[in-house]
C-alpha cells in the first residue's frame, strides 16, 4: 500500500489531534481529515479572550521545566514566565480570620517533607492515596511534628490538603486514588506555576501549527482538513480492504460517512466510557473495554468572576486564598442546600490579568454545580467571598460571570484521568489503552491517542501531545520505506520531533 494512497482519519481537534495531524501533515501525508464535534480547535483547552484578559478554561500552568517539551518549544520564543509566587499563599477561615503564614507554611511544608522523604513507602503501599495521607499525617501529629499550633487549625490546613490534591488529580476523594499507581506519574512541578503571559494555552497549538511569527516555515493549515460540529455516531472497523484501501468507516450523526485506511480516535476517557459500547462494530477486544473502563476521569471547574474594580489589594503581595471550613458553618452549607461549596478549595488571581478572580471546584460538587442556574451559582460564590473576607469591601455582584462545564459537556464528559484502586484492581493501563487495533499482519486500523493514554504523562497536555506524535509516528514508520510513502525521511520533519 502507498502512503500516497493511504488516508488518515483523525477524530478529535484537541491537543492530540492537533499534534498528530500536524506531524503527519508536515511529513507529506495529505489524504487526512479530521473530524470535531465542537465549532472549534483545542478540545480541553481552551482559552478565550475577554477584554484585556484571556481566559483559559481549561489547561492554564506549564507544569515544570524538566522533562517538558511544552517548556521547551515556548521558552525558546519566550512565550512564558515563572510566577514569582506560590500557588497557595494565603489562607482564611470561615470566620473570616486570617491563618499565620508560619502557620501555615510550616504544616504544609512539614506534610510535603514528610512525603518527600517516604516516596518509596507509597512504592509498597497497597491502599488508597487518601488512606496514605491520613496515616502521614496523623503519624506526624503524634510524633509532634506540629507542637504548638492550634489542633482544628492544622486539621483545617490539612483538609485543604487534601482538597488541592483532589484538584489537582480532578478526583472526587482521593481513597479512591490509588496510592502506589499514582507512582506512574512523573510530576515535575514545582512550587512555581508558569504561565503563558497572557497569551492563553492555545497559544501551544499555534506553536504547533506554526501560525507565530517567530517561528520559520509555512504554517500547518490544521483548519482546512478539519470538518467541525462533527459528532461521531458510529464507528465500523476491521472492514476488508477495498480498491481504496479504506479499513474504517466513521459515520456522524448528521448522516456523513468518512472511510479512510487508518482512524486515528483522540476524544477523552470520558467519551469513551460513555459511547465505547455503541460506537464500535465489531465491539471492541476485552483488553481494550477493560482499559477504558478501569481508568478513571474526574471534574475540576473554574469559576470566573470579573468584578469593575478589584477589591483586593494591588500592591502585589495578594494572589488568592485558600478556604478552611469551621465544622459549624459546613453544617450550615448543608442546611441552606449550598453543600456543593464546600468543594470549592480557592480562589486566584491569574497573573497579568485586571478584576478577575477565578475559583476552583473538584469532584461530585463540581458536577452538581455545572447543573445549577448561573444565579443560583453567583450568589453562593459571593456569599463564599463575604463570609471568608469580610475585611474586605467585596462587591454585592460581579460584573460578569462564566464557568467551565466540562462534565456536563457530551463531547468531553470530565476534565482528565488518573489512577484509581479500580484501575488497580482491573489491571487497566494506559499502555493497554494506547493499543492500537490491527490487522492479522499488524497494520494499525484503529488508533488511540489522548491524555489518558499517555503512561507517564497523562492528565496533562503534555500527556495529550506525546501521545498524538506517538500515533502518527507510528504510521510515518510504517509507510518510511514503502515505495511511493507519504514523506521521505528528512521531508518537512517537525522541528521539535522527539522531545518527548
Amino acid at each position: 500500500m502507498a502512503g500516497r494512497t493511504a488516508s488518515v482519519l483523525i477524530v478529535g481537534a484537541g491537543s492530540a489531534g492537533i499534534a498528530a495531524a500536524t506531524r503527519l501533515l508536515d511529513r507529506g501525508f495529505r489524504n487526512l481529515t479530521i473530524l470535531e464535534a465542537e465549532h472549534r480547535l483545542g478540545g480541553r483547552i481552551h482559552s478565550v479572550r475577554r477584554g484585556g484578559n484571556v481566559l483559559d478554561y481549561g489547561a492554564q500552568w506549564v507544569h515544570g521545566k524538566e522533562n517538558n517539551f511544552v517548556y521547551d518549544m515556548a521558552s525558546q520564543y519566550g512565550l512564558i514566565e515563572v510566577e514569582q509566587h506560590k500557588e497557595n499563599d494565603v489562607y482564611y477561615k470561615s470566620t473570616g480570620e486570617l491563618v499565620p503564614k508560619e502557620t501555615s507554611d510550616r504544616v504544609l511544608k512539614t506534610l510535603h517533607n514528610l512525603l518527600e522523604e517516604d516516596a518509596d513507602g507509597l512504592q509498597s503501599y497497597t491502599g488508597s492515596l487518601g488512606a496514605y495521607y491520613d496515616q502521614v499525617f496523623y503519624d506526624a501529629v503524634r510524633a509532634g511534628k506540629f507542637a504548638g499550633i492550634d489542633q482544628r487549625t492544622c486539621y483545617q490546613l490539612y483538609q485543604f490538603f487534601i482538597k488541592y490534591h483532589n484538584t489537582y488529580n480532578a478526583t472526587d476523594t482521593l481513597h479512591e486514588v490509588s496510592g502506589a499507581g499514582l507512582l506512574e506519574f512523573q510530576d515535575n512541578q514545582d512550587e512555581f506555576l508558569i504561565n503563558w503571559k497572557n497569551r492563553g494555552f492555545h497559544t501551544l497549538l499555534d506553536l504547533l501549527m506554526r501560525k507565530l511569527p517567530e517561528q520559520s516555515g509555512a504554517p500547518i493549515p490544521v483548519e482546512e482538513y478539519t470538518k467541525f460540529n462533527h459528532v461521531v455516531k458510529s464507528i465500523k472497523w476491521n472492514c476488508a480492504e477495498n480498491p481504496h484501501h479504506h479499513r474504517v468507516s466513521v459515520t456522524c450523526t448528521n448522516g456523513v460517512t468518512f472511510s479512510a485506511t487508518h482512524l486515528i480516535l483522540t476524544v477523552s476517557l470520558g467519551v469513551l466510557q460513555d459511547l465505547h459500547t455503541g460506537w464500535f462494530d465489531p465491539p471492541l477486544p476485552e483488553p481494550k473495554r477493560n482499559a477504558i473502563e478501569g481508568l478513571y476521569i474526574g471534574t475540576i471547574d473554574k469559576l470566573f468572576l470579573e468584578f469593575d474594580e478589584p477589591f483586593w489589594s494591588q500592591d502585589g503581595s495578594w494572589h488568592g486564598f485558600g478556604l478552611l471550613w469551621e465544622p459549624a458553618d459546613l453544617e450550615q452549607l448543608r442546611h441552606d442546600d449550598r453543600q456543593w461549596l464546600r468543594s470549592v478549595c480557592a480562589f486566584f488571581v491569574p497573573d497579568r490579568t485586571e478584576r478577575l478572580l477565578v475559583g476552583w471546584i473538584y469532584g461530585h460538587d463540581a458536577r452538581t454545580m455545572e447543573a445549577l442556574p448561573e444565579g443560583q451559582v453567583i450568589d453562593g460564590l459571593m456569599h463564599l467571598l463575604r463570609k471568608f473576607l469580610p475585611h474586605l469591601p467585596v462587591p454585592a455582584a460581579p460584573r460578569w460571570f462564566s464557568r467551565s462545564r466540562w462534565y456536563s459537556n457530551p463531547h468531553f464528559r470530565g476534565s482528565y484521568s488518573s489512577r484509581s484502586m479500580r484501575s488497580d484492581a482491573m489491571r487497566a493501563t494506559a499502555a493497554a489503552l494506547a493499543e492500537p487495533l490491527t490487522t492479522e499482519q499488524a497494520v494499525p486500523i484503529v488508533q488511540f491517542a489522548g491524555e489518558a493514554s499517555h503512561p507517564q504523562f497523562y492528565s496533562t497536555v503534555q500527556g495529550a501531545v506525546g501521545s498524538g506524535w506517538r500515533e502518527a509516528d507510528r504510521l510515518i514508520a510504517l509507510y518510511k520505506n514503502k515505495p511511493g510513502a507519504a514523506g521521505s525521511e528528512n521531508d518537512g520533519q517537525q522541528t521539535l520531533r522527539g522531545k518527548l
